[in-house]
């Protein structure tokens, strides 16, 4: 018998691109009516069962929307923009979700800063800076390297290292037009190797859903490789998993996906780079995940936003080795596409993010991680993973030509 649109319960989702996909195709699944609201053209609303046009931080055009609804919960994934809107609708209107100030802990750079320095966990130097010349005064007496970041941008938008004081001038410019308030934190650059970490949360409880080892492009705060589980020595993986739960509880998180990453110093310090409270972007949260753990996060997501369930659901981590290896393209007109098709029918490749990669496409500079490509894949051990990754750069081969007239392969460092 089918069920009257009426009838059914109704999931506000956040965002339509091709990372909500997956929530969106589950929320369907599960019998649910779907409202995605999102403005432009993207993807997901062609599953959904309603679309609004609305900007997804507009806080009370999607509380306006909501309540027209009388929508049963409020969800997103896999991005950072709509996640103060879908705390305030849950709160006014009493519906499973985040505290707002818990979301603002997360979002600003500095409020997290702050309160992992008030836990008194080992925190990174830094400082709010409201001018280029007050980050090169802190930059001069840190006598190191130095991070300049807005205080609340996604995607690595704004974020440059600064080797010289002498540099600090433009890029405090643009780090300064990335953030939404306008406020810029200037902090010390760690040297050391990078990790992330994944929780599930429910209740205030909070429980590791998995953990990874990252390499960075050369150029750009973004990863080309993102590798589950982290083979780091266990005695670090149990203090680095020790101090995310304690700073995930310290920032007030009720429910959801986190999304931390980490940098390991030379003597073994752990240190937080960002917390993020909602699941990885390129499918770390959903294929990733269901790889490593087996369990469809998109489905605790939409059960958390009804509110049916109490407990997280059993999972075990580190099911296989998983994981994903990016490329850039270089900025110009990609001449030839070869192997594409091969790497996508690879038995161990589970998703790709080359759909419209062809000839003919115009390609951008590289300045944030959202104009990356990605391959998921998994092997049964670290070195057949790392095997198979070599063997996807060595089969996919893209070429462009800049402006200037000259040849280009895919950035993979």
């Amino acid at each position: 018998m089918t069920v009257d649109n009426k009838e059914k319960r109704k999931i506000m989702i956040l965002g339509a691109g091709t990372y909500q996909v997956p929530l969106i195709s589950k929320a369907k699944e599960m019998g649910l009516y779907t409202i995605v609201v999102s403005p432009g053209d993207y993807p997901g609303m062609a599953l959904a069962d309603k679309v609004i046009d609305c900007d997804i931080m507009d806080e009370e055009g999607v509380l306006r929307a909501a309540r027209e609804e009388g929508i049963d919960g409020i969800i997103s994934d896999e991005t950072d923009m709509p996640l103060l809107s879908m705390a305030y609708v849950s709160e006014k209107l009493g519906l499973p979700g985040n505290s707002r100030k818990s979301i603002e802990l997360f979002n600003d750079k500095l409020k997290t800063r702050e309160t992992c320095k008030a836990l008194g966990i080992p925190t990174i130097e830094f400082k709010k800076v409201s001018g280029a010349q007050e980050a090169k005064e802190f930059m001069e007496a840190l006598g190191s390297h130095a991070i300049i970041k807005p205080s609340d941008s996604e995607g690595s938008k704004g974020v440059v290292k600064v080797n010289d004081p002498a540099e600090i001038d433009d890029v405090f410019r643009e780090a300064r037009e990335y953030s939404r308030t306008g406020e810029v934190l200037i902090e010390r650059f760690i040297e050391g190797r990078e990790l992330e970490v994944d929780d599930i949360v429910l209740g205030g409880e909070v429980k590791t859903l998995m953990y990874a080892d990252l390499e960075s492009f050369e150029n750009v705060f973004a990863s080309t490789t993102r590798l589950y589980p982290s083979v780091k020595d266990p005695q670090i993986i149990d203090r680095l998993l020790e101090m995310d739960r304690e700073i995930v509880k310290g920032l007030g998180l009720r429910q959801g996906l986190t999304h931390n990453e980490y940098i390991l110093d030379k003597d073994d310090n752990i240190y937080l780079v960002e917390a993020a409270p909602r699941g990885g972007g390129t499918y770390i949260s959903t294929y990733i995940a269901q790889l490593q753990t087996g369990l469809s996060t998109s489905e605790f997501l939409i059960n958390i936003a009804l509110g049916d369930i109490e407990e997280i659901p059993e999972f075990e981590t580190g099911k296989c080795h998983s994981g994903y290896v990016a490329f850039y393209i270089p900025e110009g007109e990609i001449v030839s596409v070869a192997g594409k098709k091969e790497v996508e029918e690879l038995p161990y490749v589970v998703k790709t993010t080359m759909e419209d990669v062809h000839v003919g496409m115009k390609s951008l500079p590289f300045h944030d991680k959202r104009q990356r490509h990605a391959i998921i894949l998994y092997g049964e051990s670290r070195e057949e993973l790392n095997e198979r990754i070599d063997h996807v750069r060595k089969t996919l081969k893209i070429q462009t030509v800049n402006k200037e007239g000259k040849a280009e392969d895919l950035i993979w460092k």
